[in-house]
């Protein structure tokens, strides 16, 4: 399953290979590991867990279920910062 990300931050831009504003599709789980890293950058397990069930179900509602883009501002919608999706927490 993949969800549709309108990119407004350069270090999304960079990792991507694309331009502010693009449009680009993102694997689903990718989307929510980077979200949970970038919103919650270490905490337990627990934490962790709690912050990807938030993640996940937010992201479901707003783009994934409707065909809809989702930003990865953090000021309308979620953090995603795609280069923290292959980081360690």
């Amino acid at each position: 399953m993949k969800i549709k990300v309108k990119i407004t931050r350069q270090e999304n831009a960079s990792y991507f290979n694309c331009n502010i504003n693009d449009i680009i599709e993102v694997e689903f789980e990718e989307y929510v590991a980077a979200v949970v890293a970038s919103e919650l950058a270490s905490g337990s397990s627990e934490a962790l867990k709690a912050q990807a069930v938030a993640s996940r179900s937010y992201a479901m509602s707003r783009g994934v279920l409707d065909n809809k883009v989702i930003s990865d501002a953090s000021s309308s919608a979620q953090a995603y910062r795609a280069p923290r999706y292959n980081s360690k927490y």
